[in-house]
């Protein structure tokens, strides 16, 4: 198994969950902390590991999986919306926010959890704050359950703070080389098209939504003399098959156009090119229609930061490259 950066912090983050029943962790991407920790902290007994997105918990209970020896469906297992693998021998169960919900809705002690994780918090949904809400209510009640929230980049003092002032452990990542270059203008088909004879591994392309997904998808079609490698959508609209194709190991080259879900949640494996729109979609309410819409605005620096990150971990292969490209 190879040696990730959070290793070294991994006796240190199970005695302090052991002492102090609530920890913050903090590391980049590609430190390790959601397949490493989770698992450690397993050992003493049935954890439940939040994530906010389903495709991120099967790709993470399967990574696990490979990386432990363990079962599908034995002792790790995922339950997401319409889809359960897992069983009475399950010791790591990795759920979207929503089946914590209902779980706390049928026993609001969870009294067959000894530990939630609640992994990527920075994202900081309805639901997500609610399980946190809730997991605490339990955490006050039960002198037994323990409570650890993750995340690459988050506010940790303020969380520690909410978690009566628990112990927060930051765990440093990884340096590696990256070439950074901006193209205003240059719209993201193009862009790939200029990069990928460059690519050893796969193209990740950032892009706002699954329209402009399939119009990036439609225009690398078009163009069978620069693109001859397999061009794989990745957002939420997709079924389970055709997410679970486009994080799956593959050799070869390979063009990977995804929203934010492969921002923080989904490890895009072989990644040594990224192109970023800069853009995602972000629902806002409307209070003249009374309704929420879709807006597409520019990323935060927090996520170009996360982006960056997929950048460093795709360093892993050599020598990493970014391009900022226009959506338009």
């Amino acid at each position: 198994m190879e040696k990730l950066p959070v290793d070294d912090r991994l006796p240190e983050i199970v005695a302090l969950v052991r002492e102090r029943r609530a920890l913050v962790v903090t590391a980049p991407p590609g430190a390790g902390k959601t397949t490493r920790v989770p698992p450690a902290l397993a050992d003493d007994g049935p954890l439940i590991l939040l994530q906010p997105r389903r495709v991120a918990a099967r790709a993470i209970a399967r990574r696990i999986a490979e990386e432990r020896g363990w079962t599908i469906g034995r002792e790790v297992g995922w339950h997401v919306r319409n889809d359960k693998r897992a069983s009475a021998e399950t010791r790591l169960l990795v759920a979207t926010e929503g089946i914590l919900t209902a779980r706390f809705q049928q026993d609001a002690d969870l009294r067959d959890i000894r530990t939630i994780v609640i992994d990527e918090f920075h994202e900081r949904s309805v639901h997500a704050d609610l399980g946190l809400a809730l997991a605490k209510r339990a955490w006050k009640k039960r002198a037994d359950l323990r409570l650890v929230v993750m995340s690459a980049t988050m506010d940790a003092a303020r969380v520690a703070a909410y978690l009566d002032g628990c112990p927060v452990v930051d765990v440093p990542g990884r340096l590696h080389p990256l070439e950074i270059a901006y193209r205003p203008g240059v719209e993201p088909d193009r862009a790939i098209v200029e990069l990928l004879p460059r690519a050893r591994g796969a193209v990740l392309c950032f892009l706002p939504g699954a329209p402009e997904i399939r119009r990036v998808a439609e225009r690398l079609a078009g163009d069978r003399a620069h693109v001859n490698v397999p061009v794989l959508p990745l957002h939420g609209g997709l079924d389970a098959d055709e997410q679970d194709a486009a994080i799956r190991p593959a050799s070869g080259s390979r063009v990977i156009l995804a929203t934010n879900l492969a921002e923080t949640t989904v490890t895009v494996p072989d990644v040594t090119v990224v192109v970023d729109s800069g853009q995602h979609k972000v629902a806002r309410y409307d209070p003249a229609r009374a309704i929420d819409s879709l807006e597409t605005e520019r990323i935060t620096a927090d996520a170009a930061d996360q982006r960056a990150g997929n950048r460093a971990e795709a360093a892993e292969h050599g020598r990493g490259e970014g391009l900022e490209a226009d959506e338009s």
